[in-house]
């Protein structure tokens, strides 16, 4: 197995896209168009939000991505923002669409409030990390977090946050010393279903105290 780590290219998109909507199982919320459109909106609107990334390159092959913002220089690349704004008109253009797309909005706010809860100015953000369920168990997505961990201590983007929920493997943060700092319950609705599910914001600062002892 040949292993590499390297930034984001724009090749890499469409492969991140599949990721995504696999991983996250958008084709038990919506059709298949639609659900290949939701992951578009998703991964455009994760790689604006971000000023630097890691991929895992598996075999040639994408495995996963770290996405990571430096929150006081980020800037969002016209072409990223391009991208992300025809995903959104594609998806408003069809009624499933934009029911759905309410989903995510929801679920948007939701993470707005938590982070209006935590007082902590926080220097960086982990936007985006995902790995190809072929590839887990073997250590990539560790590889990846600590990574990123050096990037952000190295450039002084600490503290730093990160969203997630119940529908990811959150404990892992746990295991990597990361400390939930807010969190709510909600109940979304998908495809006419009620799920109860749990949103985060997870974040290193005990980890920062530990180092400064």
């Amino acid at each position: 197995m040949t292993l590499v780590y390297r930034p984001y290219e724009s090749a890499d998109y469409p492969t991140l896209v599949s990721i995504v909507k696999d991983t996250w199982h958008y084709e038990q919320m919506a059709s298949s168009n639609i659900a290949e459109l939701l992951a578009e909106v998703f991964v455009s609107s994760c790689l604006c939000n971000a000023t630097h990334s890691i991929v895992a390159q598996v075999d040639g092959e994408v495995a996963g991505i770290i996405l990571l913002k430096d929150i006081a220089q980020h800037r969002c690349s016209m072409g990223d923002r391009w991208r992300q704004v025809g995903a959104i008109g594609r998806l408003l253009m069809r009624r499933e669409g934009r029911k759905v797309m309410r989903i995510f909005r929801n679920v948007s706010s939701v993470d707005e409030r938590l982070l209006g809860e935590i007082d902590t100015k926080y220097r960086g953000e982990i936007a985006l990390f995902v790995l190809d369920s072929r590839y887990r168990g073997r250590g990539i997505g560790k590889a990846l977090y600590e990574r990123a961990v050096t990037y952000m201590r190295l450039r002084d983007l600490e503290p730093f946050y990160l969203f997630t929920d119940t529908s990811c493997n959150y404990r892992f943060y746990e295991r990597q010393g990361l400390r939930r700092r807010a969190w709510r319950g909600e109940t979304v609705r998908m495809d006419g279903r009620a799920q109860e599910m749990t949103f985060f914001v997870y974040d290193n600062r005990d980890t920062l105290r530990g180092c400064a002892a």
